[in-house]
């Protein structure tokens, strides 16, 4: 409000006083508006900050969570290759061929049953599944909690079993194929003790009938071994737990044990409705959320699948201990503008009720005083609004503007208090305001706030704008903008950088070395595709393939002769260049990656047993990148020609590397590397047709 107004106004006092009242009126409702504004602006900030927050914990929930899922699923597929091996048994399958021969005496198949018996034996006391030998069950003693392997005919009867095996006909599936195996939901024994069965079809040997001949069933005690890896390594996160549930139309079933002290499958509770967004978190194949836990508190959950099985995974925290600190902070920066707001409301109302008293002889000074500090206070808002870098703009339901910051008008080259009252429309015509008009409609009828970033033009023309849309009373909108074109074209322009600078260490270090040039390229391009076979996430993948590239810069330290020697290098000499790869770590170690490239550097050299250097890292310490560089690398060498010996063929390098499997590196690791191996077979096959 302008000096000249203010004088207006105090003039028309004098004359007519109930219109001075209802400018005054009016006054005080543009005030409240600019308060409705600041207070929104307040509860959005609020809501963002916690929206934050929760997905922070969301993202580091789901990191431990994929990795305890990776750890259960080799446990499965470990017991899934015990019971597949036993059942491609030439003996088994043979012996239950002759059992259907009617012209076959049984005396004949005693001698291969004894032996079939004995192999159970064996491969149950090695599996796990019951006790080693001189610990079976006798006479009298419980056996509820022993496992063990039964091997039955076509006809369901039991042919051959380990000692005190468990009767498996209440377990039996409907139907399985030869070569598929098939896990039972956990089932609890006699004395409490949890447990499942494995099931495999057993096939008929070549040159006998088609189909099923047997099945064998595998009945194994879940124990430490198993609960174990729902343990996350060095992990310190208190209150935080990794579980696995099943559920069914009126259950969650808790499968392992509880932090709370609760044995595994003796925890279920109904799928009440307080429990209703665990049930929907249940479904899904990576859900997050918060909901009630089964303690009654509110948890933080991520959740995974368990390939192969009906059990979800879920790791939680109570969202009080994971949100406490930054809830104190959110209420802490809220309750203090929320009091200036206050304290400024407060002196207006004061002064306002001030100014219309019934003193009439003091009404006009007073008002003025009153109308020309609203000003000041109103300029102040504003000032403040304006001092934002992002524009901050709110609509009526007819699309006009309500209140707009410079930010938000400076672009089109209008003053913002000018833009007051207009249209979207006419200030940013139709190309512009047709996208806004769209997102304030989609937030009016959800009524919920809606997030997207809008990224159009190239070069010099290119605008990356991120806006946010909040829904207000009397179905207005606030819009606030925030331009992120400097970020993301930075962010891209220092990734094309360091990629360009990454390409010349890599030209640089391959031509000192006539028999090892584009090895780094090939180590690459073939760990990129080990990555993804994997389904690793991007930044992991990023990091196999940055390193590969970077995994030889320490040879710029080695004397050019040794690495052409044509005889056999010496044992300082072998030491000198095993020792590249480290110093290609400390070389880089400054670089800021996008992924953990130094650390699988470092890590190359490791082996899944611990056998490794330079510090003897093993197991699910080891990096899954560093796994995949070093097998990688492994490879290339194997099948190129070197100054002192010849080229080996994809098949000879992958038999002498598939016995290092979970000795030196995982075996997923090396199936991947079969697979992307054929992948790149194929692609070659097929280009050149």
């Amino acid at each position: 409000m302008t000096e000249t107004s203010v004088s207006a106004i105090s003039d028309a006092i004098g004359g007519d006083r109930r219109q001075m009242r209802r400018r005054a009126a009016r006054a005080l409702v543009a005030l409240l508006l600019v308060a409705i504004v600041a207070v929104l602006g307040i509860v959005w900030f609020a809501d963002s900050e916690r929206d934050r927050l929760t997905a922070e914990w969301e993202i580091r929930l789901g990191l431990v969570a994929d990795s305890r899922k990776a750890a259960v699923e080799d446990w499965l597929n470990e017991r899934r290759g015990e019971v597949l091996r036993l059942a491609a048994n030439r003996t088994v399958q043979f012996h239950l061929v002759d059992l259907a021969d009617p012209e076959l005496a049984r005396e004949e198949t005693d001698s291969s049953r004894l032996y079939i018996e004995g192999l159970m034996t064996s491969e149950a006391e090695r599996g796990g599944y019951l006790s080693p030998r001189g610990q079976v069950a006798t006479a009298g003693h419980d056996t509820s909690a022993q496992g063990g392997l039964i091997l039955l005919d076509a006809s369901n009867n039991i042919v051959a079993q380990t000692p005190g095996a468990p009767d498996p006909t209440s377990l039996l599936p409907d139907s399985l194929r030869p070569g598929q195996v098939r896990v039972s939901p956990p089932f609890a024994a006699g004395d409490g003790t949890a447990m499942i069965a494995l099931f495999s079809a057993i096939s008929a040997p070549e040159g006998s009938t088609d189909g099923g001949i047997g099945l064998l069933v595998a009945i194994r005690p879940l124990g430490d071994d198993f609960f174990h890896r729902l343990e996350q390594p060095g992990d310190t996160t208190s209150g935080a737990e990794t579980f696995l549930t099943d559920f069914n139309d009126s259950h969650i079933r808790y499968l392992s044990p509880l932090d709370d002290g609760a044995a595994p499958l003796t925890r279920q509770i109904p799928a009440s409705m307080a429990e209703r967004a665990a049930v929907a978190l249940q479904g899904m194949p990576a859900g997050s959320g918060s909901f009630v836990g089964y303690a009654g508190d509110e948890v933080l959950a991520v959740s995974r699948q368990i390939i192969g099985t009906g059990w979800t995974l879920i790791r939680q925290i109570p969202s009080d201990q994971a949100l406490s600190g930054g809830i104190r902070r959110i209420w802490l920066i809220s309750g203090t503008l929320l009091l200036a707001l206050l304290l400024a409301a407060a002196t207006v109302v004061a002064v306002w009720r001030h100014a219309i008293s019934d003193r009439l002889a003091d009404a006009a000074s007073n008002l003025s005083v009153a109308l020309k500090e609203s000003d000041r206070l109103s300029r102040l808002l504003r000032n403040v609004a304006d001092a934002v870098p992002n524009g901050i703009t709110a609509v009526d339901r007819e699309e006009k503007v309500l209140f707009g910051n410079r930010a938000a008008f400076d672009h089109i080259g209008i003053p913002a208090n000018e833009a007051e009252g207009m249209p979207l429309i006419n200030l940013l015509g139709p190309g512009g305001s047709a996208p806004l008009h769209a997102a304030n409609a989609m937030v009016r009828e959800g009524h919920q706030t809606m997030r997207y970033v809008d990224d159009h033009g190239a070069g010099a023309n290119r605008s990356v704008i991120q806006r946010i849309h909040v829904p207000l009373d009397d179905d207005g909108v606030l819009i606030v903008a925030e331009n992120l074109t400097e970020i993301v074209v930075e962010r891209e322009a220092r990734a094309a950088q360091l990629d360009a600078l990454v390409n010349v260490l890599v030209d640089l270090i391959d031509a000192r070395d006539q028999f090892a040039a584009y090895h780094s390229h090939r180590v690459a391009r073939l760990s990129r595709r080990m990555a993804e076979a994997m389904k690793l996430p991007r930044p992991q993948i990023v990091a196999a393939e940055t390193a590969a590239r970077l995994m030889n810069l320490g040879k710029l330290r080695i004397d050019p002769a040794i690495l052409t020697k044509t005889e056999g290098l010496t044992p300082d000499e072998l030491a000198e260049v095993r020792d590249s790869i480290l110093h290609s770590a400390d070389l880089v170690e400054g670089i800021p990656f996008d992924g953990p490239v130094v650390e699988t550097l470092r890590q190359m050299q490791e082996r899944l047993d611990g056998s490794g250097r330079p510090n003897g890292v093993s197991g699910d310490n080891l990096l899954v990148p560093a796994q995949i560089v070093s097998l990688a690398n492994a490879y290339v060498a194997l099948i190129s020609e070197r100054a002192h010996r010849a080229a080996r063929t994809p098949e000879q390098a992958l038999e002498q590397l598939w016995p290092e499997a979970e000795k030196t590196w995982r075996r997923t690791v090396i199936a991947a590397l079969v697979q992307a191996n054929d992948a790149a077979a194929e692609a070659e096959s097929g280009g050149d047709n």
